[in-house]
């Protein structure tokens, strides 16, 4: 295929895509849609390791502003440690770490009572094998522990961009 015939080619798609209503998600910068919303939450921080690495990873893809947020992002977090891999000794070698976070977000200054602006569950499983040695395996589960959180942060961040509506102030 020619140059020509490839540039008609793209710019023949990017009119059917800018006529069917696609927009980006991060269009238009941070000044903008999803962008602009994402520096207008505040996370806050549940009590617990898994709290804190959920909410280091929230605020590292939110990247929010300094000052009173208008928007207050809540999450609660659920560990279940479950064994997968059990010897003929009876020693587990493997674990499934499941971490399930209900988040909801609403605007600032507003009590539990009021509607949140969106809301919903997530979740993600990490796995991890057990050694002989118990700070190899203290390693491996905090390591899960991390990556689940990781992943859960990159799915509320999702949901609330497509959730994302103008008219929430942001």
């Amino acid at each position: 295929m020619s140059y020509c015939n490839r540039r008609a080619l793209l710019g023949g798609a990017l009119a059917l895509l800018g006529g069917c209503g696609f927009r980006p998600l991060y269009g238009g910068g941070s000044g903008a849609g999803a962008g602009r919303l994402f520096q207008s939450v505040r996370v806050e921080r549940e009590q617990g390791e898994a709290g804190f690495r959920l909410h280091e990873a929230l605020v590292q893809r939110l990247r929010p502003v300094a000052g009173a947020a208008p928007l207050v992002l809540t999450t609660q977090t659920r560990l279940i440690s479950d064994s997968l891999a059990i010897e003929e000794d009876d020693q587990i070698t493997r674990f499934n770490l499941t971490v399930i976070t209900r988040y909801i977000l609403r605007p600032a200054g507003v009590g539990p009572s009021t509607a949140p602006l969106t809301e919903g569950e997530v979740r993600s499983i990490a796995a991890y094998n057990a050694t002989a040695s118990q700070y190899a395996t203290l390693v491996a589960e905090r390591q899960g522990l991390r990556r689940a959180s990781e992943e859960i942060a990159d799915k509320i961040i999702k949901r609330l961009a497509l959730a994302y509506d103008p008219a929430w102030g942001a």
